[in-house]
Parts: C-alpha cells; sequence; structure tokens
C-alpha cells in the first residue's frame, strides 16, 4: 500500500485535485469533508465525469463528480481479502483504515506486486 494518504476537501476544484495529483504523482486523491473521508477521486473519475461530459474543471467542485460511497478495508486485512472486495466492487483503490484513521491506499498494482513478491519467496524454498 502506499503509507500515505493524499486528499482534497471535497470544495475543491477538479482542476486543483488533478493538480495535486501530478504533483505528488498519484492516479487518486481521498475526498475529504469536515475532516472525514467521503469519497476518492480518480484520474478515470477526472476523464468520464469531467472532460468526456465538457464540464469545466475549475467550476466543477470534487464533491459532484467523485466516487461515494468511499470503499475502505482494515490495515490488517489480508492481501487476498482486499482483492476479492476489489473484484466483487470492481474498483481499482481501497482506502487503508485503522479504525477510523486513513493510513494509506492499496491499488491493483500494490496487491500484484505482493502477490509477485510471494510467490518468488515461495519458488525459493
Amino acid at each position: 500500500m502506499t503509507p500515505s494518504v493524499i486528499s482534497v476537501e471535497a470544495s475543491s476544484s477538479v482542476r486543483d485535485a488533478a493538480q495535486v495529483m501530478i504533483e505528488r504523482g498519484v492516479g487518486s486523491v481521498i475526498v475529504m469533508e469536515a475532516g472525514r473521508p467521503v469519497g476518492i477521486l480518480t484520474e478515470r473519475d477526472v476523464l468520464r465525469r469531467v472532460v468526456v461530459k465538457g464540464l469545466d474543471p475549475v467550476k466543477t467542485k470534487v464533491g459532484e463528480v467523485m466516487s461515494s460511497p468511499l470503499v475502505t478495508v482494515r490495515a490488517d486485512a489480508y492481501m487476498i481479502d482486499a482483492s476479492r472486495l476489489m473484484a466483487q466492487r470492481d474498483i481499482r483503490r481501497l482506502l487503508v483504515v485503522e479504525g477510523d484513521k486513513p493510513v494509506g491506499v492499496v491499488t491493483e498494482k500494490d496487491l500484484l506486486r505482493g502477490l509477485t513478491k510471494y510467490l518468488t519467496l515461495g519458488l525459493r524454498v
């Protein structure tokens, strides 16, 4: 998982959120409202819900186009459980939480890396 949570407020413009994604080298940001995570905005959301629909990214607020409700997984969950949840929900990212506190984001790519590492280590034994 990425051990940090990069977030923007729901009231932020899509342009500002996209700028954060570019600056931080990430494909998504967690959307916050009143200090709590309420959704996620991905590059795909920006393309499908803003660009293709001809919306102005400066005027469109993140909260209007984010994916919600936010799907989370506990920090102590097994990789297979996270993978299964992503497949069931047809999503590519999960917010990782400890209690109510966001601690990271896990992506399909993270799971693939973990599986590859596991299989590689297993083959050496």
